[in-house]
């Protein structure tokens, strides 16, 4: 059969694999402008929301709950006086007799007090009580470290004013500073203008005028967002500057405070207030001075006074938070988000959704940090949401790319020839039993389908009822019929075969019958239009295309391993890349994966190579110029080769590598070296004594030198018998090669041994030579042709006597070793050089002696004992050095060993 019409079928199916790989992987990963532009939508929606501040309130709740975890201990000098309700109980309803309040001046001043701040107005005189107020003018001038507040309250016909203490408090107070808290649109104080005022922002809060007093270098710098304005207003609008966020030491109750009347009535510590900041304010509820903090939890708001203790603290701690500006929120989060968005399409799709989870996690954790440690709030909101909604967009993408794809393939698929007839109709499978019938010898078969109704029919006489097979593809024996169950898809078909009655039901023949029909089998279920999702449908159908690749792989596969030449795939860069377990063994490789990714250079090392341009000049021009190169070659120490060397090309006509096939042509060479030996010998060897004889009878004709009748018979006589001994050599060795050991016979080893030096004692006596038995076995019975393993020995004997000088010994030695006879053949000769020993049992091979001379003899005796040998399972070896003789060994086994491979396949010892 021709090889190209062998492999037509495969190297089809790899050309097109491979266009299938390059396609596939064709050109570097690049980012859809789709995925991008909808990145960038995304991206900019998600800003323009920041912009908004659209996501306010989810920004707020989660600085409300970091900042709810980050608490810290109160200052031991910052001490409230609280108006609480026990005070209340105590001096009646508010307010109170301003004379009360000049007496806290006095016992806060004489305790010590390094500041003192009342969070109450005294805006106007007391009508009431005249003295009340001198008293209070003359505590806070007395004390000399009294601080009142400032507020802008909105006046009766809806103008704003700034309301200061009454002038009387003014001359005496050490700094006035305003108490404002700003509330956000959901009514909790977080924030805090470090200064304000009408038209410009004059009034520094309280807290920074208390330590520009106490601590001036924590307020130096002022902290906080600056106003972008420049410009002033007028009298009606308040402006500020400085903004911060106020970082809570704790929750309400947090700063340690005594009651107001404890302090009057002096039931305190004498150190309580001793260099302390006192800051006096209501606490009790109904005096409206309680406002819900981040801290303040449920149903606890927190008292303006403490409040303001908390800036204090934080002022002086350095710990003030800064939003981060729009415009570096607006950059963070765009670059953060576009990273996110364009990292999707490098990672693997089961990566994206714990990329998008750390992700998520990291923003928090980055928000945080900011927070605590560089004191800037950064709103997370909107990366997080983009996190959410990036991962299900890009899902949905991906989905949509995909199932685009798949309906690509799955179209371009169909418009492929199949590789293989699979899944096709019940007609289809009625002709394959036909072709079986030959084989299986079947008598009929039928083909049902789920509810028995008759596809096919082929000579059943039984009634079209299949039983219950429960197992697809298993064949069910009953009595002379098979019952075979064909899953296809959500159903099935019934197949019925009737065996012929006078043979029996192999397994051998069940098994084929089970592979055939388990090419028609569909084991995916089938698309159901209408009812059935897309994405599903989508699936079926590659359900439907994978099963037949994976048919074509298996085919394929099945192709390369049963090939009886060895195969190799190459890619460009000389790589093997695709091999069957033939070309490992006639490579001479212990181990497939020793070939996997080899070099061409690499095994070209362990080939000679019969061309002049060798390996490399070939696969040149199989890759350059396409063509289809033959050459010969030989493994190192092994077989001979033809190779084969096709290009692989691809889609285009691009080269993609190439095929390389490798024939073991071993045996047809040996085969041509014996017919060329044969022919020599048939016109050389054999034709030179019969043209020796033919000549000295024409010169007898002729007259011309006669030689005498008696010396002319002896020279026709040697030349006859020359070629006589020629002639049977050959014959032997013929014999011998075509002998069989399933035809040998038992025999006994001694006596063909004994048989062999009788033949020989005539010519050993001519020459003087005593021949030698050393026979150590009485008996050796092994399965041979005693004949083969006579002439064989004589033919070693007879080799030892013509070499051997006269008056020499020659000896035949016979002993058992394990398994083995070992019969030995010694001789007294000028032996033999060792580089003419690996060629002495070659057919038709002279050795000369030492002096130069050819030795005498066919050159057919030892490449008989050599097939001998071969043909009894055994070997034959030879040790000898030049002028000390020579001995010859025939091991031959007791037992039925397997046959030796490659028939002569005897090496030396």
């Amino acid at each position: 059969m021709d090889w190209k019409v062998t492999v037509d079928g495969p190297v089809r199916m790899l050309n097109s694999a491979a266009s299938t790989i390059r396609r596939v992987g064709r050109g570097p990963l690049r980012l859809s402008p789709e995925w991008l532009l909808l990145s960038l939508l995304l991206t900019g929606g998600l800003l323009f929301t920041v912009h908004s501040q659209w996501l306010w309130r989810l920004d707020q709740l989660l600085y409300d709950v970091q900042l709810d975890a980050w608490s810290r201990p109160a200052p031991g000098d910052l001490v409230i006086v609280a108006i609480d309700s026990a005070s209340l109980a105590t001096y009646g309803r508010w307010p109170w007799q301003r004379s009360l309040h000049a007496d806290l001046i006095d016992r806060l001043t004489q305790a010590g007090a390094r500041a003192i701040f009342l969070d109450i107005l005294f805006v106007e005189p007391d009508v009431r009580d005249s003295q009340g107020d001198a008293r209070l003018a003359q505590a806070v001038a007395d004390s000399g470290r009294v601080f009142l507040p400032v507020i802008i309250e909105q006046q009766q016909y809806g103008e704003l004013s700034e309301t200061l203490p009454m002038p009387a408090l003014r001359a005496h107070v050490k700094g006035l500073g305003h108490v404002d808290i700003d509330l956000d649109p959901d009514g909790i104080a977080r924030r805090v203008f470090l200064r304000e005022g009408l038209g410009s922002a004059r009034w520094p809060s309280i807290g920074v005028v208390l330590l520009q007093e106490l601590e001036p270098a924590a307020v130096d710098p002022l902290p906080g967002g600056r106003n972008p304005s420049d410009v002033p207003a007028d009298a009606q609008t308040i402006v500020r500057d400085n903004h911060i966020l106020l970082p809570f030491a704790g929750s309400p109750g947090h700063f340690p405070r005594i009651s107001y009347q404890d302090v009057l009535t002096g039931r305190f510590n004498a150190d309580a207030f001793d260099n302390k900041i006192v800051l006096v304010g209501a606490t009790a509820p109904g005096l409206g001075d309680l406002l819900p903090t981040p801290v303040s939890g449920y149903s606890r708001p927190m008292s303006g006074v403490e409040i303001n203790a908390n800036l204090i603290d934080a002022l002086r701690r350095g710990i003030t938070i800064e939003s981060l500006a729009p415009n570096r929120q607006l950059q963070l989060s765009g670059i953060i988000l576009m990273l996110v968005f364009l990292s999707f399409p490098l990672l693997k799709p089961n990566v994206v959704l714990p990329v998008v989870t750390v992700l998520a996690l990291l923003t928090l954790g980055m928000s945080g940090l900011l927070l605590h440690m560089l004191h800037l709030w950064f709103p997370p909101t909107a990366v997080l949401i983009g996190l959410l909604l990036g991962f299900p967009l890009w899902s949905w993408r991906r989905m949509v790319r995909t199932v685009h794809y798949f309906e690509q393939e799955l179209t371009r698929l169909r418009a492929e020839p199949r590789g293989i007839g699979f899944h096709q109709s019940p007609m289809q499978i009625s002709r394959g039993l036909r072709f079986l019938q030959m084989l299986l010898s079947l008598d009929g078969w039928i083909l049902l389908d789920a509810d028995d109704a008759v596809l096919e029919r082929n000579s059943w006489r039984a009634p079209p009822t299949a039983p219950v097979l429960s197992i697809p593809l298993e064949p069910l024996i009953q009595q002379q019929r098979v019952w075979i169950r064909i899953p296809r898809g959500d159903g099935h078909w019934k197949l019925g075969i009737e065996m012929n009655g006078e043979r029996r039901v192999d397994d051998m023949s069940l098994q084929l019958l089970s592979d055939y029909t388990q090419q028609f089998a569909i084991t995916y279920l089938p698309e159901r239009r209408g009812n059935i999702e897309l994405v599903e449908r989508q699936v079926r159908r590659v359900q439907s295309a994978i099963a037949d690749l994976r048919a074509v792989r298996r085919l394929l596969s099945d192709i390369l391993r049963q090939m009886v030449d060895g195969m190799l795939v190459i890619n460009l860069g000389g790589e093997v890349v695709m091999n069957n377990t033939q070309a490992v063994r006639l490579l001479g490789l212990p181990n497939e994966s020793d070939l996997s990714m080899m070099e061409m250079l690499t095994l070209a090392e362990r080939m000679e190579i019969k061309s002049s341009e060798g390996l490399a000049g070939a696969l040149r021009q199989v890759l350059v110029k396409g063509e289809t190169m033959s050459l010969e070659g030989r493994i190192l120490q092994g077989s001979e080769l033809l190779i084969q060397i096709s290009p692989l090309t691809v889609a285009g006509g691009h080269f993609n590598g190439a095929i390389v096939i490798l024939s073991d042509i071993t045996r047809l060479k040996e085969s041509e070296r014996r017919r060329t030996q044969t022919l020599n010998f048939l016109s050389h060897d054999l034709r030179s004594p019969l043209t020796s004889m033919i000549s000295m009878l024409e010169i007898q004709r002729a007259d011309v030198g006669q030689m005498g009748q008696a010396e002319m018979v002896e020279r026709i006589e040697r030349y006859a018998h020359k070629a006589l001994k020629l002639a049977d050599d050959f014959l032997r060795l013929a014999k011998a090669e075509n002998a069989d050991y399933d035809d040998f016979q038992e025999i006994d080893l001694v006596s063909v041994g004994h048989n062999a030096v009788d033949a020989v004692f005539a010519e050993a006596q001519k020459k003087t030579i005593r021949l030698v038995r050393d026979m150590r076995l009485e008996q050796a019975w092994i399965k041979a042709d005693g004949a083969l393993l006579e002439r064989a020995l004589i033919n070693l004997l007879e080799n030892a006597i013509r070499h051997s000088p006269a008056g020499a010994v020659v000896e035949l030695q016979m002993d058992a070793a394990a398994d083995e006879i070992h019969c030995r053949v010694k001789d007294q000769g000028p032996g033999i050089a060792e580089a003419d020993q690996m060629r002495i049992f070659a057919p038709f091979q002279q050795v000369r002696k030492g002096n130069g001379k050819e030795q005498k003899g066919t050159g057919l005796g030892l490449a008989f004992v050599k097939v001998v040998a071969a043909k009894h399972r055994g070997r034959i070896s030879v040790q000898s050095e030049v002028g000390s003789g020579t001995r010859f060994c025939l091991t031959l086994p007791f037992t039925n060993e397997p046959p030796v491979e490659n028939e002569t396949g005897v090496g030396l010892e």
